[in-house]
């Protein structure tokens, strides 16, 4: 007895405030990343004023906005002042290399958000809710959105993914890209093996961006598009 109930003494229903309020913190780091609030928070003196200015928003709006992502960890304050905390200065501030900001453009994209909204019809139906093939559907202009605004989460991956593809292979040699997106990926090997030629399979509007990035790395004369649906290889 004593057992069952130091048991019931442990439950804690927080996982289930947890999980029914995860949207607040979407919304909130979201909201922040449109405002430039990161930027501001970095130039400095950090007050909610000078921060409202710089964003052309409500001062107490920025304080309340500053103040929730204080509480989850984003930021710290300290003496009426918001400062970085060390990854927010790193992954959210738009003047750090490693900054991904950009992301939530499409990990925050509506339509991504949509089919979650009604997932239990989802389940009972066993395929997505959004029309037709959903997010696969030919041409669907968020993968355009993942290609550039992705990107910047990937790069730190593609150099040390391109040297392990290219262990122990040199010389001239042809690569497919399947599902090319922003390219970075064989725009890598491309890279780090002059001799190859890059063929980046994917829809075409998304092909376009991969292109752009291939010519800003140097490599655009060995990076060719091949337009189709990486979903049907």
């Amino acid at each position: 007895m004593e057992t069952t109930n130091a048991a019931a003494a442990q439950l804690n229903p927080a996982i289930v405030f947890e999980m029914l309020n995860a949207h607040q913190r979407t919304a909130a780091l979201k909201a922040a990343i449109e405002l430039d609030v990161f930027r501001a928070v970095g130039d400095g003196p950090g007050d909610a004023a000078s921060i409202a200015r710089h964003c052309a928003a409500s001062e107490r709006g920025i304080r309340i906005l500053c103040d929730f992502l204080v509480i989850q960890g984003v930021l710290a304050k300290e003496d009426g002042r918001y400062r970085h905390t060390p990854s927010s200065a790193a992954f959210l501030d738009p003047r750090s290399p490693a900054c991904l900001a950009s992301i939530a453009q499409f990990l925050g994209n509506p339509g991504n958000r949509e089919p979650f909204e009604r997932l239990a019809d989802v389940v009972r139906a066993g395929r997505t809710t959004l029309e037709g093939a959903g997010s696969v559907e030919p041409e669907n202009p968020i993968w355009v959105q993942f290609a550039e605004s992705m990107a910047p989460m990937m790069a730190p991956m593609a150099g040390p993914l391109g040297k392990v593809v290219l262990a122990g292979h040199s010389g001239a040699m042809k690569v497919l890209d399947i599902a090319a997106g922003h390219g970075l990926f064989g725009i890598e090997v491309a890279k780090q093996n002059p001799q190859a030629h890059v063929t980046g399979l994917d829809w075409a509007p998304v092909l376009r961006v991969a292109l752009k990035n291939a010519q800003k790395a140097g490599v655009g004369d060995r990076y060719t598009m091949l337009p189709g649906s990486a979903f049907e290889v």
